[in-house]
This record gives C-alpha cells, structure tokens and sequence, in this order.
C-alpha cells in the first residue's frame, strides 16, 4: 500500500504493518490507523504513522534494545479488548520523546506502552498503575560530556 507521509514522503507499506487502534493513542483521539515505518535498517527505533494525519509520525521502539530491564502484566479486560489468545503475538512498543538538537537526552515512555495484537491488528496504549516505571525513562546514560554540552547551551542561550 501506497502512504503520503509528512516525514518519508510517499512510502510503499505493508499491509501486514497497519494497525487499527481499538482506543485511541492518548493526545491523539481522533486518529486510529497507524502503520509501523522503518527508520532505518537495522535501527532500534521506528515510526508510528499515522495513515489519517500524514504529520503525525511517532518515534517508537524496544526497551530491551537498549537494555531496560522492562515488564508488566497485561490486565485481563485489555487482553480480552485485544481479542489477544496468545502472549506471543503481542508485540510491545514505547514512544520515544527526541529533544529537539539533543538526541543524546531522549527518553522512552514505559508508563504508557502501546500494545498491538499482530494476529488481528487491533492495538492500543495501557496506562501502567501501581509500578514505578516513568513516562520520562533516560535511553542514554548521562555523562559528563552531556553535561559540558547542556552548559554550554544554556550559557549561550
């Protein structure tokens, strides 16, 4: 299938890889056709599109691709929601927040995973309770360049 999007242009997508959001992605209540877009070969991170607003593009990805120990229960009423039969063919994704010009402080939000049901195509974003996960989880760790560099930005802003 043939996708006009904001940020990769024109795109031939599988069908496989579109997604049907049973309840909406929080901020985004209007939209519920998404489709799952490399971002490059290889590449931890990926993009939820969305195929009803060509802007909207969502960097997602894994925690254990960059070693965050992560897991929950999927609570009963949402896996029944999800017509999900098989844990298995639940696929867990995390949206990725990039500060603009300060790749090396982006966080993923593991209060809010999005699940998708790759046997159906039905998907949609859990909100956690009782678990200390963030909405804010640093991807890197901090180091003192990072910090250099974050000085040097606010003393020249």
């Amino acid at each position: 299938m043939l996708i006009k999007t904001e940020k990769f242009g024109e795109t031939e997508i599988s069908e496989d890889l579109i997604f049907n959001f049973i309840e909406p992605l929080l901020g985004y209540e209007s939209l519920k056709k998404f489709a799952l877009i490399d971002h490059m070969p290889d590449s931890p991170f990926k993009w939820l599109q969305s195929l009803e607003d060509e802007n909207i593009a969502l960097p997602i990805t894994i925690p254990a691709f960059f070693r965050i120990d992560y897991q929950f229960v999927l609570p009963e009423e949402e896996a029944k929601r999800l017509a999900a039969t098989n844990a298995e063919n639940l696929l867990i994704l995390n949206i990725v927040c990039i500060p603009n010009g300060r790749p090396q402080d982006a966080t993923v939000n593991l209060l809010g995973p999005v699940v998708i049901n790759m046997e159906n195509k039905n998907a949609l974003q859990l909100v956690l309770l009782n678990t200390d996960y963030q909405v804010k989880h640093r991807l890197f760790p901090k180091t003192a360049q990072n910090e250099q560099d974050r000085e040097k930005v606010h003393s020249e802003g």
